[in-house]
């Protein structure tokens, strides 16, 4: 199965879920490159887990070279952005790096 790296936002739709992954990710950590892609640990907040599905949910549809493992525990959130190409890694690596964060802890 061939690999595309296929987005199928609209300009003015990735503007919204840029700003979007950029709400969320006020929250973030930490994260680190993983095998694929990269890994986040969100600080614990209300909503935050529903917020970060539904921005899951809705990457899963427009970008689907994508995967995504997300777990929830009482310290917080941790969310892996995966590809199983090297340029799908290269691509989830240059979209989220504004989330990429330090570790603090």
């Amino acid at each position: 199965m061939p690999d595309d790296l296929v987005c199928t936002l609209t300009a003015a739709n990735y503007e919204d879920r840029e700003a979007a992954w950029l709400k969320v990710g006020s929250y973030v950590r930490a994260s680190e490159t993983v095998p694929g892609g990269l890994s986040f640990r969100f600080a614990p907040a209300q909503g935050l887990g529903e917020s970060l599905s539904e921005l899951v949910r809705l990457e899963a549809e427009c970008c689907a070279w994508m995967g995504f493992a997300m777990s929830e525990s009482p310290d917080g959130i941790s969310l892996s952005i995966t590809s199983n190409s090297e340029d799908g890694e290269r691509a989830v690596r240059e979209a989220f790096a504004p989330l990429v964060r330090t570790s603090t802890l």
